[in-house]
């Protein structure tokens, strides 16, 4: 929604996923989750190509907690930003 609200759409290619990260940064000013999510996603990646180094559970309850903690940050930024696009 970061994307979409500041007039952007991210297509389906080659680094897409990248792409989304770097814009919800630039966009929203939110390096912090970037940040986060980019290093997941390069393990992600990792695991994906060569099915070494599996996520725990740990890891997996703590991106739960921080993609609930973006939701949060998103929804916020919206009602700021962005309070005309609401429903």
């Amino acid at each position: 929604m970061v994307i979409a609200c500041a007039g952007y759409r991210v297509t389906a290619k080659t680094g897409h996923h990248k792409v989304a990260l770097d814009a919800i940064r630039l966009s929203a000013n939110a390096s912090k989750y970037a940040d986060y999510f980019e290093r997941c996603r390069r393990k992600r990646n990792v695991i994906d190509y060569t099915r070494s180094h599996v996520a725990t559970e740990t890891e997996a309850q703590e991106i739960l907690e921080k993609a609930t903690e973006f939701h949060g940050f998103v929804e916020a930024w919206i009602d700021s930003n962005y309070s005309n696009l609401r429903r």
